[in-house]
């Protein structure tokens, strides 16, 4: 203000006089001219203030159809017992403007709307370190493998029971965002989940699609040049070690004390998560997210469900939207990138899921040998195997029917079932549960009738409780029987003469017949 009036204050001098003034307030000309028309307008001191440039707050700048619609979308998004990712209200708002047939609208005027509603808002700005993450332009040159426990109750087939939070195993390729196989199981991760993740991941993925009932495509697929791997117990084993040396795929690990270098999984598992709290039966993040929200109450898929959603997910979703890393969708990066440089395949994929199975030696003669109390034998062995050594074997944990042995000199497996074939398919968990039961009851030693025998027994068991829980439920499920129909009470002798037999006889409800 006291350089304005002293521009003002003298009435000679003209431009030299401005300039003069401009020197001793350091401004220039332009900036001494917009001050003194502000005072001529206002001459008070709140007109000389500075004014923040952009629009004011509180202003919107979208037109009146877009915001009803954004509007309208929280209005659903904020009315639903799940807590649903800002992504959802986001892709919602679109849709609807293309169906309307108008532009689309940003993330930030989704968050804008419910930040003025008083709602959270998820935008994270992700922050670390850049100079240990791995990069590579070439698509499988680098493959992260990581598990995570899945935000969502699953139930029972049939009975619809909730059983639990199941884990997932996701194999993602860095160059590309594209996801190359996953596996879904209520065990926790070990070298088998991690062995069904990679055979997914190596191999094409037309049976999976069909087996879910999924119909588009899934074209990622390769061995990769080299797993990206935390120190996870599973991640050191030596199935996936022997498996990875078959196909030439080299094993790297991250720095203990530096998560961030897995940043690409890790982000998209957040990212797969947020969309599964919008599912029946989520359980947020944390208690706080979950709030009074009762999850087993409302969980409602099943296992194999949640992987054909999940299969949606990744497929329809995902891979056809712009991933703000690589400025493109990942299906797309994936055409760049294979256009240009086939990738590497397996030649043998029927054996490649069993290259990187859990692994141990035994002694192998022909006539058999004997894994986890249980025998196993195949004619072939003599012929294959005429003088008893020591070699590997591979197995399924979940399926303990049938193991596979590795032939020496031909680079090949033999599949190798029960001694007795009529002994039922069992797991390596049932196998454990059963050895644990019978040292309970005192037994030392432990053959392969008592280990089968106890595991009929626990099936039947658990079979039995769930005949009971579905019982107990229809119960619970009919609906009441109504009131018992009174009966007309017999008269006694004395009150025989209080009879009027002039009357009209009433007859029982149960003779009244309809014509």
């Amino acid at each position: 203000m006291r350089f304005v009036k002293m521009a003002l204050a003298s009435k000679t001098g003209g431009t030299q006089r401005y300039a003069s003034v401009a020197r001793k307030a350091r401004v220039s000309m332009r900036v001494l001219y917009r001050w003194i028309e502000k005072w001529r307008r206002d001459s008070t001191l709140t007109s000389l203030l500075p004014v923040q440039r952009g629009p004011k707050a509180g202003n919107r700048r979208l037109d009146f159809e877009r915001d009803a619609i954004i509007e309208g979308v929280l209005d659903d998004w904020m009315s639903k017992r799940e807590i649903l990712p800002i992504s959802a209200a986001h892709d919602e708002a679109n849709r609807r403007c293309k169906r309307a047939g108008l532009p689309h609208v940003s993330r930030g005027a989704v968050e804008a709307r419910l930040r003025a509603r008083g709602g959270p808002s998820r935008r994270r700005k992700e922050e670390g370190p850049p100079s240990d993450i791995p990069a590579t332009r070439r698509a499988l040159g680098i493959v992260q493998v990581d598990h995570t426990l899945v935000d969502v109750i699953v139930v029972q087939e049939g009975i619809r029971q909730p059983i639990g939070r199941p884990w997932i195993t996701v194999v993602f390729d860095i160059a590309t965002r594209a996801v190359l196989g996953f596996q879904v199981s209520l065990d926790s991760p070990s070298a088998a989940s991690v062995a069904m993740a990679l055979g997914m991941a190596c191999l094409p993925k037309n049976n999976w699609l069909y087996k879910v009932g999924v119909g588009i495509e899934w074209p990622m697929y390769g061995l990769p040049e080299a797993l990206h791997l935390d120190n996870a117990k599973e991640f050191h084993s030596e199935a996936l070690r022997r498996g990875c040396e078959r196909h030439d795929i080299r094993l790297m690990y991250r720095s203990p004390g530096r998560p961030y270098t897995g940043g690409h999984i890790e982000r998209y598992l957040g990212t797969l998560m947020r969309r599964i709290h919008g599912l029946p039966g989520m359980t947020g993040s944390n208690p706080k997210e979950r709030g009074t929200y009762r999850s087993e109450k409302r969980s409602a898929l099943t296992l194999a469900e949640l992987e054909s959603w999940l299969t949606l997910e990744i497929v329809g979703r995902y891979h056809m939207t712009v991933h703000s890393g690589i400025h493109m969708t990942p299906a797309a990066a994936w055409r760049s990138a294979t256009r240009q440089r086939s990738v590497r395949q397996s030649l043998k994929p029927q054996e490649l899921v069993v290259d990187f199975m859990p692994v141990i030696a035994r002694k192998v003669s022909r006539s058999g040998f004997q894994l986890f109390h249980i025998r196993y034998w195949n004619p072939l062995l003599s012929r294959l195997l005429p003088t008893p050594q020591r070699t590997w074997i591979r197995f399924n944990p979940r399926n303990l029917s049938r193991v596979y042995v590795t032939i020496p000199g031909r680079d090949e497996y033999l599949a190798v079932p029960y001694a007795d074939l009529r002994r039922p398919p069992i797991s390596l968990s049932e196998q454990q549960a059963a050895m644990r039961d019978i040292a309970e009851r005192g037994r030392r030693t432990a053959n392969e009738d008592a280990v089968f025998a106890t595991i009929e027994e626990q099936r039947r068991l658990v079979d039995k409780a769930l005949s009971k829980t579905r019982n107990r439920r229809k119960v619970a499920k009919r609906p009441t029987e109504p009131a018992a129909i009174e009966t007309p009470r017999a008269a006694t002798v004395g009150e025989a003469a209080a009879i009027d037999f002039a009357q009209p006889a009433k007859p029982y409800p149960g003779e009244v017949w309809d014509r």
